[in-house]
Order: C-alpha cells, then sequence, then structure tokens
C-alpha cells in the first residue's frame, strides 16, 4: 500500500521545485561569473555601438535596455536573486520530499504570497510566460490547500515520514 503523501501531483510539485532550484542556480552562479570576469562591460559597450549604428527604432529601444540592464550592479541584484529563489526552492522540494508536516503550509505560503505581484505583471505586461507562472503558481496552492489533510497530525508526524512507512509502520518486509 503507497503511502497517501506518495500521489503524482505532490511528486510533480517536487520535480517542479527541485528543477525550479537547479534552474535558477545555473543561472544566478553563471551571472555572478559574468560579471566577475568583466563581461558586464563588454555587453553594455556592444550595446551603445548597437545603439549608435542602428536605425530601426525596435534596435534602439532593445539597445538602451540593453544599457540599462547591464550595469554590474543590476547583474549582481539579478544574480543575487536568483540564487536566493533557488535555495528557497530548493528548501521547499526538500522539505516536500521528507514528508515534513509543515512543508506545504511552507509552499503554500511562499508561493502564494507572491500572487498579487505575480498577477499584476501580468496585467502591466501581458506575456505567455508571465501567465504560465501564473497559473503554475496558483495551482500548486490550490493543491496543496485541497489536500490540507496530508499536513495534519493525521496524515503526517511531526518528523519525516519516510515513504517506506505506510501510516504508523514498516511496510511488510521492509528492515
Amino acid at each position: 500500500m503507497r503511502h497517501q503523501w506518495d500521489g503524482p501531483g505532490l511528486r510533480l510539485i517536487i520535480a517542479f521545485k527541485f528543477l525550479k532550484a537547479l534552474i535558477e542556480m545555473l543561472l544566478g552562479v553563471s551571472l555572478l561569473l559574468f560579471v566577475s570576469a568583466g563581461f558586464a562591460q563588454d555587453w553594455t559597450r556592444s550595446a551603445a555601438e548597437i545603439r549608435h549604428h542602428a536605425t530601426e527604432a525596435w534596435s534602439i529601444a532593445l539597445a538602451e535596455r540593453l544599457i540599462h540592464a547591464s550595469t554590474v550592479r543590476n547583474l549582481l541584484v539579478v544574480a543575487v536573486a536568483l540564487i536566493a529563489d533557488a535555495t528557497a526552492s530548493g528548501i521547499e522540494g526538500w522539505a516536500l520530499q521528507r514528508r515534513y508536516r509543515w512543508s506545504g503550509w511552507l509552499v503554500v505560503g511562499t508561493t502564494s504570497s507572491f500572487l498579487p505581484f505575480e498577477a499584476v505583471a501580468f496585467l502591466r505586461h501581458p506575456s505567455l510566460s508571465r501567465i504560465a507562472f501564473l497559473l503554475v503558481n496558483a495551482l500548486i496552492v490550490a493543491y496543496l490547500v485541497r489536500r490540507r489533510r496530508l499536513f495534519t497530525a493525521a496524515g503526517a508526524s511531526p518528523e519525516a515520514v519516510p515513504p517506506e512507512q505506510d501510516q504508523g509502520g514498516p511496510r511488510a518486509g521492509a528492515a
């Protein structure tokens, strides 16, 4: 008999949290390396050249945005934000993976706290990626809230609930 925590929705959320953490950590560390190698200044110079030689309005606007975004300070802020969010997502995935009783509420709290900001960002600048992230995060919150019994004393112990245990004891044949 499978443990009540072992639903496909929860496994999908755990995989999403770990994948998000991995991608954000790689991007954050890469950005730090990019800045420390001095490429930010090269990027700014290239954007300035594009702006100087561009004739189309869109390419001038793009160059302006690149110049603004490629300051060392801006790139460092983005790198630190990526690494911080990757760490938080990793902790959420780890806590869910360990089946801690409080893990679902941690994910509900952190994920739902950003939903209003994601909604405003989508309304101001609609895009497929913004609506996708908004919907995925809303679905995660809804899934975990609807299955809140997983995070109660009846559904999980205060400590980790090993997947090999089934509500109070090891499975038959388990060591």
